[in-house]
């Protein structure tokens, strides 16, 4: 018990210790009301961890060195909703960090992580809304299994988003299922007018070739109602997914996929929902949520259920191996043979070297058939389908893609599956050597040239049945838009055909058209 004559003392140090808490606690109230008012560019800086974003434009230009949470605050400046209250903020930040923490690198072979276009996402002058929205959240992810989610978002589901495997077939992302959304049940519907001959031209522009498309119509929707294929009499092909029809069209005109269509005689109306793919988040159904009251945690279980949100320094990043380029190959006509760079995700059932040594030498036994070289190959071996599609936007049934000098394999265990690893990696590398010569010539020529001399370098390759008399090329739309695997291959395959029978009356591949 205390003394009667040390109360006084006690008093004192007692009301000194409250004012101290007082004023401390204000101090504290005063600076985070402070630094959320006036987030600045070094406060970002300060809490991206020295972790960067190096982005650039499709087109080309400088490449900037961006903190990633000053990359997140101009992402959110650019793709969030006017006006969205902070909690639809948060959780597309998170979202948006998200992203490009998955993404890191897609555009590694090229010099940098991200573009600034849709194909990645497009960021714009930070503003105090974005800035605060990013702090507010500096750090954070979602996960799944531990690792960083692939996830996406689009302006608008519509009532009802999408599922990433009707979107993607084949993907493997079961927490982006098709879930319905409530909160646009006021949203007014968009509409479309097109003509016959509108979506013919439209579609001659990405391959598709007929002097006259005679009817249109839709053969299958998704779980969501959005559509998933139409038949196109008169053209060829005669089918295309409703994802590359949207695409071919405009994106901006036909706002997405969950459509209906009228006909009266020559003219079409196109009567839809929503805005964009419509898998994973709505960007505007979540400013609708939090308007209801839904947190930025709430909001983010609604579109992306399964997922964690968790810091992003206790998430592993993923590893790969990368080689030094292999020795100098002996020189080929047309130029010297440069050596081969290799990526390969750990765990893999191809070493690194073993790669390289196949890469090396499909390199050095094409340049010299064809007399031709390029600058030093990189070939980069995927971990999973997601990264293979997210790096080359090419369909889950495609085993490699081709691009400037860069090569793209799809997992090593898929690849088993299908041709074998090392089939797909020299048809690809064909490709490559004969792309820029054969840039202006329809796609079945490179295709068909790539493919023709694989199978000619490569030993115990079964030989080429002879071409029919009926064959028909493939138009470049069969080739780039298949609608499903049987499609592709029936494409390639005549595209080889058609290869070796011009080949077999020129004897020189750079003349064939």
């Amino acid at each position: 018990m205390t003394s009667q004559r040390h109360r006084p003392v006690v008093r004192v140090l007692l009301l000194v210790s409250v004012i101290g808490l007082i004023v401390e606690a204000g101090f504290r109230q005063d600076t985070a009301v402070s630094a959320q008012a006036g987030v600045t560019d070094v406060d970002l800086d300060r809490a991206s961890g020295g972790r960067t974003v190096a982005l650039r434009g499709l087109t080309g230009g400088r490449v900037e060195s961006v903190p990633l949470e000053v990359y997140v605050a101009r992402v959110l400046a650019g793709e969030a909703e006017p006006g969205a209250p902070d909690a639809t903020m948060e959780a597309l930040a998170i979202a948006i960090r998200t992203y490009a923490t998955f993404n890191i690198g897609r555009h590694g072979t090229d010099g940098f992580d991200m573009c600034d276009t849709t194909h990645c996402q497009v960021p714009r002058p930070a503003n105090a809304t974005s800035r605060r929205a990013a702090l507010a959240t500096a750090g954070r992810i979602l996960t799944y299994r531990g690792r960083p989610a692939e996830i996406f978002y689009s302006a608008s589901c519509g009532g009802r988003s999408e599922s990433a495997s009707d979107a993607w077939p084949r993907s493997n992302l079961p927490y982006l299922r098709s879930v319905p959304d409530d909160v646009h049940d006021d949203d007014e519907p968009w509409t479309l007018e097109l003509s016959l001959e509108d979506i013919r031209r439209a579609l001659a522009r990405v391959g598709f070739e007929g002097d006259r498309l005679r009817d249109i119509e839709i053969e299958a929707r998704s779980g969501s109602g959005r559509v998933t294929r139409l038949a196109l009499e008169g053209l060829r092909p005669d089918v295309i997914s409703g994802d590359q029809f949207r695409l071919a069209i405009s994106a901006r005109q036909m706002r997405s996929t969950a459509f209906s269509m009228q006909k009266r005689g020559e003219r079409l109306t196109f009567t839809g929902r929503g805005y964009g793919h419509g898998v994973g988040m709505c960007v505007i159904g979540a400013g609708r949520r939090a308007r209801r009251g839904e947190s930025m945690a709430q909001i983010l279980a609604q579109y992306y259920p399964g997922l964690t949100i968790e810091p992003l320094a206790d998430v592993p990043a993923a590893t790969l191996t990368a080689l030094p380029p292999g020795p100098s190959a002996p020189a080929a006509p047309g130029g010297p043979a440069k050596g081969v760079s290799v990526r390969v995700p750990r765990p893999s059932s191809i070493s690194a070297v073993e790669l390289e040594r196949l890469a090396f030498g499909a390199h050095t036994q094409l340049s010299k058939a064809l007399g031709i070289s390029v600058a030093p190959v990189t070939v980069n071996l995927h971990e999973s389908l997601e990264t293979f599609r997210s790096a080359t936007d090419r369909p889950w049934w495609v085993s490699a893609s081709a691009a400037g000098t860069t090569i793209d394999l799809a997992p090593a265990a898929l690849l088993a599956q299908r041709e074998g690893l090392e089939p797909a990696l020299r048809v690809a590398m064909a490709e490559l050597l004969v792309a820029e010569t054969l840039s202006d010539r329809p796609l079945w020529v490179r295709v068909g040239a790539g493919r023709y001399f694989a199978r000619q370098t490569m030993p115990n390759t079964p030989r080429l049945p002879a071409p029919p008399r009926n064959l028909q090329c493939p138009s470049d739309a069969e080739l780039r838009l298949a609608i499903s695997a049987t499609a592709q291959r029936d494409a390639e395959s005549r595209a080889e055909l058609c290869f070796a029978r011009a080949f077999a009356q020129t004897r020189n591949w750079r003349s064939v058209k």
